[in-house]
């Protein structure tokens, strides 16, 4: 009887914490837009970024120094120069989707993505969507 005592405790226990979420939801219209976004621990892990101005540049840190359950992380941009970076360490899965579009003159204009993505038992999945004007 103990030992279904302890193992139902357990068994809610995880559950709990695959219920919990790390949710991060970033807007930012200006200039000159930055955003540095970490999410950390045992938990599922939600970010959205979205920027609009001439200089856009955004990371998000997804379960780097304390692995999640999974990750999901979209990151929007819009302006002359953009650049944003994500990275993802879960036990379940990774999701990562960046969209960037640069106007201006031709030669400022620049777009730069970067994703790192580590599952230990889950998939791994990104889409990068770049358009220059």
């Amino acid at each position: 009887m103990r030992k279904l005592f302890f193992a139902s405790v357990a068994l809610f226990a995880l559950s709990s914490a695959a219920q919990a979420a790390n949710t991060s939801t970033t807007v930012q219209v200006g200039l000159v837009n930055g955003s540095s976004v970490t999410q950390n621990g045992f938990t599922n892990s939600s970010s959205s970024t979205s920027q609009l101005g001439l200089v856009n540049s955004a990371t998000t840190m997804q379960g780097t120094s304390s692995a999640s359950l999974n990750n999901g992380s979209t990151v929007t941009q819009i302006g002359v120069q953009n650049s944003a970076s994500t990275g993802q360490v879960a036990f379940g899965n990774n999701s990562s989707g960046i969209t960037q579009d640069s106007f201006g003159p031709a030669v400022l204009q620049n777009n730069a993505a970067g994703v790192g993505q580590l599952s230990v038992f889950g998939t791994n999945g990104s889409t990068v969507t770049q358009t220059a004007h």
